[in-house]
Order: C-alpha cells, then structure tokens, then sequence
C-alpha cells in the first residue's frame, strides 16, 4: 500500500478522517459518510508496520501491546497537513484512525460560525465550553476562536491537548502549545504548571476528570481565560456531566463556582448542506446573572426556555438549524434528523408557531 499517496488523496479529497483497519481497505469520511477506497483490503502487517513508521517513541516490536491500551498521538506531513491518530486492537488485529487537520486555521467566514461567537471569543474572561459528539468541530471551531484571539491581543496563549492539533504560529500572541506525553506527562501537570507560567488564556483540550476541572474553574476565578471541551449533547447536559464528576458533598460549592465563571456553552453539531458539505449548527447559552441563578439553584432544566429569549445572542440548535434551511442551505430531512425537537421544527418549516414562542 502507498501510504503516503493514500494521505495526499485524503486531503485531496477533503476528507476528514481516514480509517486503516486490517483485511479491510482503507476508508475515508467524506461529508459525513464513509466511503472505501478502491484497493486490495490492508494487511495486519500493513498496518502495524506504518503505526510504527508515524508513531513517536515507539517500536515496532510494541506496536501490538500499545495498541491494548489505546495509542494516541499526532503525525504531521510537511506542507500536507496534521493528523490526529488514534490506534486500536480489534479480533487481534491493528487499526488506526486519523482525524486530518488543515495546518490553514479556518477563520469564522468559512466556518460559518455565528457573530456572537466572535464576541465571546474576544470576551476575554471566564469560562467557555464547547460541547459536542465525536467529530462535531468542536476542535476546529476553538482552534478558530484562540486565532482570533492570538490576531488581536498582545497576551500569553498557553494550549494543553493530546495530542496536539492545529499549530498557532505567534501574531500578536506570544503561544505555548503542550503535548500531553511528549511535553508534559499529565493534564493536571500542565494545568498547574500553565498558572505559574503568567498566561492570559488556557485552552484545555478536553476537561476529563474533577481534578483538571478543579483547576480550570480556579484559573477562570483568578481572571484567566479558559476554553475546552466537552462530549455532551448541549448546555443542560454539559452542567449535568460536569457536576457528576465529583461528589455529591461537593455539588453545592462547584455550583457557585460554574455559575460565577461561565462565560459561553457553544454545543455543536454538523450538518450536510445541499452541496454535500458540512455546516454547524450551534446551541449558545452565555453567562449572565439569569444563567448563575439557574445553575446557583439547579434549575439546569429550565435553562432551554431562556437561551430561547436569543437574549445576548443565545439560541437553541432549533432556532439555528431553522434559520440554516430557511437559508436554503440543508433540505427538510436533514433538518429534522439533527432537531432537537423534530416536532415543534417541522411546524416551524411549514410557518406555524408552537403555543408560548
């Protein structure tokens, strides 16, 4: 198998991700859907032998028990693009799979990210989520945001992710970007060491445990910036994830903290226009003293009904992916696939408002 052409031909293709599975050929993700390449099926060697070949610090003797245990790490083909890969056992055998990264960062036309993104990008306080499935943008749309942020401010950018994916080359802002496993052994490492280190705006790449949200809530508290992620659905779900991380004894005081830092929840999903690319539907809920009083008093559930007044350019994902077909951009079905409430969506398409909107 070439290789090397198979990742030229996926760029070229504008996939986003490409799947290595031994005795089966190459697949690629265009759109949305997956689509094999025409070729014989991989072998397992093929594909242990090129893990080993773009894997750092490992040899090919260990390929097989790393990938037991799962192997992430990022590839980077110069002047090509940067690939995100994780590595898998399965039956026995090998499997890789690479997330494609444009080393170009999209800006906000091309993404077709709402205004008020742009606002909360250079809002310059608190905390902001950005919430979504596996493969929704959510990497993307806050590689977007921090570029914006390195093109206006003279301030420090420190970045902590696993593996690392779009590279920031310094505008304004003077960028630091950790690896976990190369750079630093552990988010919570990095976390305490980037608060020592004078920066301005943290990016974690995914808050994973109570520990690093611990940390994240204390940097967001003393007036830093801080963006990561998050896989949930939307922004009652986010809350609902992120108090479950720690003890019930605890939930009182992470309240008050969430509630006191929370600048954005931006819950993403992607779907396919008319010309078969992708676009984003987003779901916004942003900081204010009605959203500290919900999360204060855990009324999460009640949060929907007030991120539907569009106050302080908040929305539901209906009320974009409304907008998106009324644009002519998707077709009805795929609007109702990615709806919230398909219901109240469909009697919206067709003009009619549902009772209390």
């Amino acid at each position: 198998m070439d290789f090397k052409g198979l990742l030229n031909l996926a760029v070229e293709k504008g996939a986003s991700d490409l799947h290595l599975q031994a005795l089966a050929p190459p697949v690629m993700r265009i759109a949305g859907r997956l689509r094999s390449v025409d070729s014989a099926p991989l072998s397992n060697d093929d594909v242990l032998d090129f893990i080993a070949s773009i894997a750092p610090k490992i040899e090919r003797k260990d390929v097989p028990a790393a990938l037991v245990d799962g192997l992430d790490f990022s590839y980077r083909v110069p002047g090509l693009c940067r690939f995100r890969c994780s590595g898998y056992a399965q039956l026995g055998n090998a499997g890789l799979m690479m997330r494609i990264i444009r080393e170009q960062i999209p800006d906000f036309a091309s993404l077709n990210l709402p205004d008020v993104v742009r606002d909360i990008a250079l809002s310059r306080r608190g905390l902001t989520l950005v919430t979504g499935t596996t493969g929704s943008g959510k990497s993307t749309t806050l590689a977007s945001m921090i570029d914006l942020v390195n093109s206006r401010y003279a301030v420090k950018i420190i970045t902590i992710e696993d593996p690392v994916e779009y590279v920031h080359t310094r505008k304004k802002a003077l960028v630091a970007q950790l690896e976990v496993g190369i750079d630093t052994p552990s988010y919570d490492r990095a976390l305490r060491q980037a608060l020592r280190q004078d920066p301005d705006v943290i990016l974690i790449g995914e808050l994973r445990d109570a520990d690093s949200l611990r940390i994240a809530l204390h940097a967001a508290d003393t007036g830093h910036q801080v963006y990561s992620t998050v896989h949930s659905a939307d922004a009652p779900q986010t809350i609902d994830c992120i108090i479950s991380m720690f003890p019930p004894i605890e939930h009182k005081l992470l309240l008050s903290q969430l509630a006191g830092s929370i600048e954005a929840i931006i819950s993403q999903r992607l779907l396919t226009t008319y010309e078969g690319t992708r676009i984003p539907a987003l779901e916004i809920l942003r900081g204010s003293g009605v959203t500290k009083s919900f999360i204060m008093e855990n009324r999460v559930s009640e949060l929907p009904k007030y991120v539907r007044t569009r106050e302080s350019g908040m929305q539901t994902f209906d009320q974009h992916i409304l907008e998106i077909f009324q644009q002519e951009k998707i077709s009805g079905t795929e609007a109702l696939r990615w709806a919230s409430n398909p219901e109240a969506l469909a009697m919206a398409m067709r003009g009619i408002k549902a009772g209390g909107e």
